[in-house]
Order: C-alpha cells, then sequence, then structure tokens
C-alpha cells in the first residue's frame, strides 16, 4: 500500500480545504520515504493520523468496542469551529487516495467519507472509487466492511500509530499490551471471542440435550482426559529439563570447538576435504589444459593474425570478383566472333559496325576496366573453405581465452587450498580437546535419545487424549441427537475446530519469525551499552518472556526507561514485518521520552528503513535542526503545522520549521 494524497476538509483544527501530497519522490535514483508533518503541540499532528484511520475505518478508528451513539458525537465534535465567526461547519470530509497491489494487480482506490450535521444527528456517506470508477453495488456496511477486508483495523494498528502506544508497550509490565498486539496481528483477538462464545453455546445446548443414561460415560472420559493431560505436563516438564541440561552441556562444548579453531583446528577437522577439493581441481586443471592444447594445434593460432585475415578474405573476395568479370568478357568475344561470321555477308560493312558497336556499348562497363590478373587462383567452393577456416580460427581464439580464464581462476583455488592444508595444525597439540568435544557430543547423543523417547511418550500419551476427546465427542454427538439442536452443535463443532487448527499453525508459524525480527530490530535501535534483548512467546499461552544476550530471564522493571522506549519501538516494527503486509507507517511524537542517544539511533536506524513510506508527525523538540539535517537525504517533503489561537485554525505550509513557504 502506498499513501499518495489526504486531503481534509473542515476537520477538527483544520479549516476548509487542506490537501497533502504523501507519495515519496525519487532524488538522484534513490526514493525519500519520509513525509514529515512538524507542529508545536494542538497545532493538529493527531488529527493528520486520525484523518487516515477515519477515512479507512469509519467508527472503527476510535476502537471496537465504540457504540454508534458516541462515533455519531465523535462526527459533531470533529466539525471544524472558526473562533473568528463562533460557528461551526455544517459538514466535513476525508479523502484518501492510494494504491494497494492484491494478487499481483495494484489499483488505486480513493475514499470519500463525508458527514454533515442533520437536526441533532449527522449523516455520514462513504464513497470507493477504483481505479477512477465509483464501485456500485455496494450500501454503507458493504463499503465499510470492503475496507476493513482491504486492510484489517487491527494490522493497522501496528503500522499507525502514536507516543501513547509506544508508552503502552514500554510501560506494560505484565506483558498483556505486547500480548494483545500479538493477537491482533494474528487476528486472535476474534477468534478468541468467537470460539469463547461457541464454547458457551455448546456448552449450554449439550447440557439440555444430554441423555441421563450416558452422563456418566461422558463424566468417565472427562476423568481419562484430565489424566492424559497431567501426564503430558509431567512429560513437558521432563523435556524442558531435559533440554537445559542440554543447552548447558552445548554451550561447553561450543567453548571447546571455538578454542580448537583458535588454534586452528578446523583446519585439521577438513584436512581431507581439502585434500579430495585439490584432487579434483588438479583434474580439472589438467582437462583445461588438454582443451586448450586441441585448440592451439587447430586453427585457434590463424586468429593471431587477425590483420593477415582480413587482407586475405577481402583479396580473395576481389579475385572471385575478378574471375566473375574475366569470364564474362570471354563469352561476349566469343559471341561476338560469332556474330561476325553470322552477319559479316548478310549485311553492308556500315551496318554490321552499328552493331557491333551497339554490342560493344552492353559490355562498356567491364571493357574500359583495367582487369588485372587474380592473385589467388580459387573456386568458390575453395575460397569458401578458407572463409570458414578463418571464422573456426577467430571462434577458438574466444574459446582459448575462457578457458585460460578458467585455468587462472582453478591455479588461483589451487593456491588457496594448499596454504589452508599448510596452516593445519599437529593434531597431537589439540587431540586431548577433541577427545573431550567427542564425550560431549556423546552425553548431546544420548540426551537426544532422551529426549525423542520423552516425546515419543508424550505423543502416544497425547493420542490417548486425542482417543478420550474423540470419544468425548461421540458422546456429546450422541446426546446432541437426542435435541432439536443437534445441526447447531455440529455446527459449532466444525467451527471451533477450524478456529483451534487455524490458531495453532498460525501462531507457530508466526512467533517464531517474530522473535527474530524483534532480535533484528532491537539490535538496530539500541545504543551499545543497552541490553542485547531478546523475547520468547509461547505459543499456546502468548506470554512473553524477555531474555538478555546470555539467556537470562529479565524482568521489564530491570530495563531503563529509554531501553523500554526502544524495546517498544522494536516491538512495533517486528510485529509490522512479521504480519507480511507492505503498508505505510504513520508514527505520531515517537522521540518524547527518549535521550538524545536513543534518538539518534532511531532517526539513523528506524525511520528511513521502517517501511517504503514513513510519515513523521513530530515537534521542533523531537525533530529538532540537528535531527532534521540528518533526516533530509530520506525526506521527500516536509509540513509545517501552524495554529493560530485567534481563528481557532491551523496554517499548512511546505516546509519545515526552519524552511517555509504556503502549502498548495
Amino acid at each position: 500500500m502506498l499513501i499518495k494524497e489526504l486531503t481534509l476538509t473542515d476537520f477538527r483544527v483544520y479549516a476548509g480545504i487542506n490537501h497533502f501530497n504523501l507519495a515519496p519522490e525519487k532524488h538522484y535514483g534513490k526514493t525519500r520515504p519520509i513525509i514529515l508533518f512538524g507542529g508545536l503541540n494542538g497545532a493538529g499532528k493527531t488529527s493528520i493520523l486520525l484523518g487516515v484511520r477515519l477515512a479507512l475505518y469509519g467508527r472503527l478508528c476510535l476502537g471496537s468496542t465504540v457504540s454508534q451513539k458516541r462515533y455519531d458525537e465523535f462526527l459533531l465534535d470533529a466539525l471544524h469551529h472558526s473562533k473568528e465567526a463562533d460557528r461551526s461547519a455544517n459538514q466535513a470530509s476525508v479523502e484518501l487516495t492510494f494504491t494497494y497491489a492484491k494478487l499481483g494487480t495494484e489499483n488505486q482506490y480513493h475514499v470519500l467519507r463525508e458527514w454533515q450535521r442533520k437536526g441533532s444527528g449527522v449523516k455520514e456517506t462513504l464513497t470507493i472509487l477504483e481505479d477512477g470508477t465509483p464501485i456500485k453495488g455496494l450500501n454503507y456496511d458493504q463499503a465499510q466492511n470492503f475496507l476493513n477486508e482491504l486492510i484489517p483495523a487491527g494490522v493497522s494498528d501496528l503500522f499507525f500509530f502514536d507516543g501513547e502506544k509506544i508508552a503502552q508497550l514500554a510501560d506494560d509490565t505484565g506483558g498483556a499490551a505486547l500480548e494483545q498486539s500479538i493477537k491482533k496481528l494474528l487476528g486472535l483477538d476474534v477468534v478468541e471471542r468467537l470460539s469463547g462464545d461457541l464454547t458457551v453455546l455448546n456448552r449450554n445446548l449439550t447440557k439440555r440435550s444430554s441423555a441421563q443414561e450416558i452422563q456418566a460415560q461422558i463424566d468417565s472420559e472427562q476423568s481419562s482426559l484430565q489424566d492424559c493431560r497431567t501426564r503430558v505436563e509431567s512429560i513437558r516438564q521432563e523435556i524442558t529439563t531435559a533440554r537445559a541440561q542440554r543447552a548447558e552441556i552445548q554451550d561447553r562444548a561450543n567453548k571447546i570447538q571455538k578454542g580448537i579453531d583458535d588454534r586452528g583446528g578446523h583446519f585439521s577437522a577438513s584436512r581431507t576435504q581439502l585434500v579430495d577439493e585439490l584432487s579434483e581441481l588438479q583434474d580439472k586443471r589438467e582437462h583445461l589444459v588438454s582443451q586448450i592444447n586441441s585448440l592451439v594445434s587447430d586453427a585457434a593460432p590463424i586468429a593471431l593474425a587477425e590483420e593477415f585475415c582480413a587482407r586475405t578474405e577481402s583479396q580473395i573476395e576481389s579475385d572471385l570478383n575478378l574471375h566473375s568479370l574475366l569470364q564474362e568478357r570471354r563469352i561476349h568475344e566469343e559471341y561476338r566472333t560469332k556474330l561476325i561470321e553470322s552477319l559479316d555477308s548478310k549485311l553492308s560493312a556500315d551496318t554490321l559496325s552499328i552493331v557491333l558497336n551497339g554490342l560493344d556499348t552492353l559490355n562498356l562497363s567491364s571493357k574500359d576496366r583495367g582487369l588485372d590478373q587474380p592473385i589467388h587462383d580459387l573456386t568458390p567452393s575453395q575460397a569458401g573453405h578458407l572463409f570458414n577456416t578463418f571464422n573456426q580460427a577467430r571462434k577458438q581464439r574466444k574459446e582459448v581465452s575462457t578457458l585460460f580464464a578458467s585455468l587462472e581462476k582453478i591455479e588461483a583455488a589451487l593456491d588457496e587450498i594448499g596454504a589452508s592444508l599448510a596452516r593445519a595444525p599437529d593434531d597431537s597439540l589439540i587431540a586431548t580437546d577433541f577427545e573431550n568435544l567427542q564425550q560431549l557430543q556423546q552425553k548431546l547423543g544420548r540426551l537426544d535419545a532422551e529426549i525423542d523417547t520423552l516425546r515419543k511418550s508424550g505423543k502416544e500419551t497425547a493420542n490417548e487424549a486425542v482417543d478420550v476427546a474423540r470419544r468425548l465427542d461421540r458422546l456429546y454427538e450422541t446426546a446432541a441427537k437426542l435435541s432439536d439442536q443437534k445441526r447447531v452443535l455440529d455446527y459449532i463443532n466444525n467451527a471451533n475446530g477450524l478456529l483451534n487448527d487455524y490458531v495453532d499453525q498460525t501462531a507457530r508459524a508466526k512467533i517464531q519469525d517474530l522473535e527474530v525480527q524483534f532480535t533484528e530490530c532491537f539490535a538496530k535501535l539500541a545504543r551499545k551499552e543497552d541490553l542485547e534483548l531478546q523475547i520468547r512467546i509461547d505459543p499456546q499461552t502468548f506470554h512473553v518472556s524477555l531474555l538478555s544476550g546470555r539467556g537470562r530471564e529479565i524482568a521489564k522493571d530491570e530495563l531503563s526507561a529509554g531501553e523500554k522506549q526502544i524495546f517498544a519501538i522494536a516491538v512495533l516494527e517486528a510485529l509490522a514485518k512479521t504480519s507480511g503486509r507492505q503498508l505505510p507507517m504513520i508514527v505520531d511524537t515517537p522521540l518524547g521520552r527518549l535521550d538524545s542517544a536513543h534518538r539518534t539511533k532511531l532517526i539513523e536506524g528506524y525511520f528511513p528503513t521502517a517501511s517504503h513510506q514513513m510519515i513523521v508527525l513530530s515537534t521542533d523538540t523531537e525533530v529538532d535542526e540537528a535531527f532534521y539535517t540528518a533526516l533530509s537525504p530520506d525526506i521527500s517533503r516536509a509540513y509545517k503545522l501552524e495554529y493560530d489561537p485567534q481563528a481557532g485554525a491551523t496554517k499548512v505550509r511546505e516546509g519545515y520549521f526552519w524552511q517555509e513557504q504556503e502549502a498548495s
């Protein structure tokens, strides 16, 4: 997605029509992704973010639990109020133009959301144009659902956020806010509500429909299922203990391996492989030498005398032309002689002379030329053979050049392998380390076998639990058949099964990627003296653990204020990247609680690279003159928002606090 234009008309502090060009531009072949808005508090920065969200999501821009009445009040409050005229506008609108690629096809959408005062209420309309043409057949709810499906509101929270979102994540000691963001990323907040409602409905219907004779069986199977769960939990704890032991042994093995490598042991360990590579390269070299010798003994050397070849080809072509002309002259002379013999007795001398002059005129071009004898008396076939030989020589010369280049690469590789073999240490110097390493690897093998055995046991217990659950399902189904609600129960069970599969597969696939993305993002934004921070997320409970670079679990309170801010921004960037969506970033006042060092990291490592389009809403103390200079190579354009307290409206100027002009 790429936002191209935003237009706010009588919206909040923006009086009249205010047009913003938000499309990144290219300068000297490089796309500058940043659109910078500068303004003091109350100048309307947050209204830019709110305008984009309002255009896309309507009531959902205020949250999923906001009532229609509260939304109508918000729309009325959003009508611009002029302090000079002491009156509010009767209508307002937000317009958003953006491109969106779906299934390999890019379309341009124009969204116009208008509302006007109607008595004490408000009337709202929504119009969507696709590639300049209105999308027909959509009422308001269908048009809104179209936008919600195009860019889900839960996903947009990861791309359109303000300083409060950053502060919420930064100060969230229990991890509830981060857990909620992860669930929004996966869409599990909606799934959880749906699954919970279905479960309650299922239980209520089943209780009403279960027959007395099968209730005892249901209770027994539920007890068996609980026993399976207890055993699975015990096995899980044993696996966790074994994994911890394995991690400790692996760490010791890694240290020994590093010591071996530091003394050149990796060369010794790979000696056999190097010898094999040396033999293979020598075979290749011999093959190349044989090919070169074969070409050199053929026509290739002729191509070294390129000038001679060109002169010879030119002379042969000239000789062939002379042969043709001489042949024409002989034919002409023979025909002239026969003509004289035939007409001598039939024509007078004057008439015969006229005929002969006419005949000679036909061949005048060849007669008047001073024809020399050919240097090479060659037939066309012989000449063609020579031309073919010259062409073959040129082709073979190129082949020889290519083969020599390949030979040089092989010679260089042979030299490198020889140097590696020379660096390999005496095996006796590292024999003890190799022995210790082998013992640790044997322990790792035994632990791996133990973990595999526990996994198999856990799998068997889980399969047993599945069998019990299936029997329970059949019992519930039997009970449901006794009820008029069987059809509803079938739908509930099928839907819950699909939801469980979706949650399990989606969570496992995305969470691992999210952990990696967070580590990379935090390392990019943190100062050198900051912690090397990682996160671990339980795919079942979504509990988030913070780990130091050495794997020690740390509490959120151990982080400094700056580290918490960088942690929050890194989480948001990681969530955005993991979502797989190519959406613009809109960030409102992101630097308020950061020191200068962390701000510099954010300026250098986040704003220019986080997205293909970065819209930053900042005060003059956040992005000051120094930071503006640092960001300028990546800024396409900047707007200054200047609030006029007498008019109660914001004026928009192109430029920033130090460079201004009236916006067009």
